[in-house]
């Protein structure tokens, strides 16, 4: 059962739907191809239909529903190839993000980036029940260096386009050898920007990011 409470925030009511629609797309709680029926939202999120329409117009634009004719808003499946095009966009502009923190990183910066790297694979070892903890870490260690960018509608772009990766993130840090990987790879990231080296930087961050697409590609096909 969804609940149909909101805590109280700056955000929009209209925003506030759309996380929370999102979240439950996120979830499984609703399905890919499964219909969302205005009507149904209200009733369960004990609101009215506009904002509910609202939201739809958002996440249609996120690209987590469609709008289908005579069947109304569905949550959208993503394809293979929608997911390739996702993952080429986020490594290369995630890439320029970290080439252009280069220029603003502090040691002390780099410290905490080591702080929150560890953090995130020592939890992951300490056992079942932190996949929601490690999760944010690993949010928290890129999203670190993208803001150090200071390219503000590189961020805004960046953020837009991670909302569609929640979709998918847990199966890129719930299995023990891609959470390794992952640590080393944030390692090397690190170096690079110890070294304050831009190209070694960017190539780092799109192998990262290029490598967990491999194994998530691996992973929904079964390989």
């Amino acid at each position: 059962m969804v609940a149909n409470s909101f805590t109280l925030d700056s955000k929009p009511l209209r925003e506030r739907i759309a996380d929370r629609i999102r979240s439950d797309i996120v979830k499984g709680i609703f399905g890919n191809g499964e219909r969302l029926i205005e009507p149904k939202l209200a009733e369960i999120y004990g609101i009215s239909r506009t904002p509910i329409r609202e939201a739809l117009r958002q996440l249609e634009s996120e690209g987590f529903i469609e709008i289908v004719p005579r069947k109304g808003a569905v949550v959208k499946e993503l394809t293979l190839s929608d997911i390739d095009n996702l993952y080429a966009i986020k490594a290369n502009l995630e890439g320029l993000a970290a080439r252009q923190a280069v220029e603003n990183i502090t040691d002390r910066d780099i410290e905490k980036l080591i702080s929150v790297n560890e953090k995130f694979i020592s939890l992951f070892k300490g056992g079942d029940g932190v996949v929601e903890e490690y999760l944010k870490y690993n949010i928290s260690f890129h999203n670190y260096f993208i803001k150090m960018s200071n390219n503000v509608k590189l961020v805004e772009i960046l953020e837009g386009l991670n909302k569609n990766f929640q979709r998918f993130r847990s199966v890129l840090v719930s299995k023990v050898d891609r959470v390794e990987e992952a640590y080393l790879e944030h390692n090397k990231i690190i170096e690079a920007f110890r070294k304050r080296n831009a190209e070694y930087v960017e190539k780092a961050v799109r192998y990262h990011i290029e490598s967990g697409w491999n194994y998530l590609r691996s992973k929904i096909q079964g390989v």
